[in-house]
């Protein structure tokens, strides 16, 4: 197993905190997100770490085995970092991190020992978070519904709770098979919109045509840094980080 962290991007919504380094640079506690999202998978089964790069991309070398690079960053989106791993991606099952989360390597572990082609990363209490994080939880949560195991709705902004029982990290797990389904669904995409197509709208199209999605559960710290305010939030909600 091998996993892919896709850390192209600035960030921008981090103001000044990635003027001068990616957003994977941030630190909490007096680490930064990189060497947290590394040390929990180092603590599982993946054996190997790549990293797409992107903007400030010689920063970020050393820290993986890997480094794949994303020459387009400033113009594309996730989904063509994510191609930049094709290599990878199409010979063994890898897991997938943004690199603007951190999360326990127990998670990690529980994405990798499910059997599924596609399986994501999701928190069943994240209102409890987003209400910490924004006065306004809806002004930012993601439709998230799941049922007996398997994602049904996935992705774009949320209306109303009701619809809505947990929150995906940002995390998942991917086979071959998966990622040979999710190209299948970029390739029938116009090239423009394939360039800015976010994962969940990808995720969601794969829904759509009855591919199985699952979901594993976790309860365990984790965060998503989207603006300079959540870093004081994650110092005080998790002070033993």
């Amino acid at each position: 197993m091998k996993a892919i962290i896709l850390a192209a991007g600035r960030g921008s919504r981090l103001q000044m905190l990635t003027a001068e380094c990616p957003k994977a640079l941030v630190p909490i506690n007096g680490a930064t997100l990189l060497e947290r999202m590394i040390a929990a998978l180092r603590r599982t089964e993946v054996s190997e770490i790549g990293i797409v790069v992107g903007y400030r991309g010689a920063m970020l070398e050393g820290f993986a085995d890997k480094s794949f690079q994303n020459v387009r960053w400033a113009q594309t989106g996730i989904m063509t970092s994510l191609t930049c791993a094709d290599s990878w991606l199409s010979q063994e099952p890898c897991i997938i991190s943004y690199s603007d989360i951190f999360y326990e390597s127990s998670l990690v572990s529980d994405l990798i020992q499910h059997p599924g082609d596609i399986v994501v990363g999701y928190d069943p209490a994240a209102v409890d978070l987003w209400r910490q994080r924004f006065d306004e939880p809806l002004a930012d949560l993601e439709n998230f519904y799941i049922r007996n195991g398997r994602v049904r709705v996935i992705g774009k902004r949320a209306k109303n709770l009701e619809r809505l029982n947990g929150q995906y990290m940002g995390i998942f797990k991917i086979t071959p098979k998966g990622w040979r389904a999710l190209k299948e669904q970029l390739n029938l995409l116009p090239p423009a919109i394939r360039d800015e197509i976010d994962m969940t709208s990808l995720l969601n199209a794969l829904i759509n045509v009855n591919f199985p999605i699952a979901g594993v559960a976790t309860y365990a710290p984790w965060g998503e840094v989207d603006c300079p305010s959540d870093i004081g939030l994650y110092e005080r909600i998790y002070p033993e980080l």
